[in-house]
């Protein structure tokens, strides 16, 4: 991998993964490809979970279960009811070679906001199942970040109910603004991300929307943005508003 590593270690369960993570300078990994791409010197054992965690897809009438082993290319080639959700992987990262590593589970765990995906992800707010050690059920948002992703749930009316939006330099190129919207019965919820110090969240019950709420959102998700080569902060406020303006025509 790199030169700080010294060990390699495969564990035969998730308690034994769990344990092994309790080491010093020790990380999980499952595709790689994060770690490699920053090659952290503090780390020096590697733990593969690649044999433990689910790599399947399952879909039933009301969820699409996807396994946090599950590569994002697998999902890029998945069928019509991944549409969405295969489009929006593939935006996450355009090389076929990075994509057939990289894993779900990987992406949520690195929590990288200028990630598509991981953008997407948090606004549908998947369930996942957790093994910390004994299984456990909890929505994206509020998990803690401890035990290991084994998979994650999708509410089917959460991606049809839901709009997103990207800006880029070029189509390959990674996002600098992304916004998703997702309806769900009686309120939206707003992800703004992209080059910015912080994701931004925001839900509100749907009879508020209007004018006001939105330029609120905008002027709040704005802060987290900067003026740079992609443009000033005014000019970044007017993609938001266009972001927000289409990710809903979509619902």
């Amino acid at each position: 991998m790199w030169s700080s590593i010294t060990d390699i270690l495969i564990p035969n369960s998730f308690e034994e993964a769990l344990k092994y993570q309790e080491e010093v300078n020790s990380k999980l990994f499952g595709g790689g490809t994060y770690l490699v791409s920053a090659k952290d010197n503090k780390i020096h054992k590697l733990i593969d979970i690649n044999n433990l965690t689910d790599n399947t897809i399952e879909i039933n009438d009301h969820e699409i279960i996807i396994g946090a082993g599950v590569t994002v290319q697998k999902i890029v080639d998945g069928d019509n009811e991944l549409q969405r959700l295969s489009l929006i992987a593939k935006q996450s990262q355009f090389s076929k070679n990075i994509r057939n590593q990289r894993t779900l589970g990987g992406e949520i765990v690195q929590k990288s906001i200028q990630s598509d995906l991981f953008t997407y992800l948090v606004a549908i707010n998947p369930r996942l199942e957790i093994m910390n050690p004994a299984l456990q059920f909890v929505k994206m948002r509020e998990w803690n970040g401890q035990g290991i992703i084994n998979k994650i749930l999708i509410n089917k009316m959460d991606i049809l109910s839901s709009g997103f939006e990207r800006f880029s330099v070029i189509p390959s190129a990674p996002a600098f603004v992304m916004v998703a919207v997702v309806r769900r019965a009686l309120e939206l919820d707003f992800v703004v991300s992209g080059k910015t110090e912080k994701i931004f969240g925001h839900t509100m019950p749907l009879a508020d929307f209007g004018k006001n709420t939105l330029k609120s959102i905008i002027n709040e998700s704005v802060k987290y943005f900067t003026d740079d080569q992609y443009g000033t902060i005014e000019y970044k406020k007017s993609l938001i508003a266009t972001g927000i303006q289409r990710a809903v025509e979509q619902i």
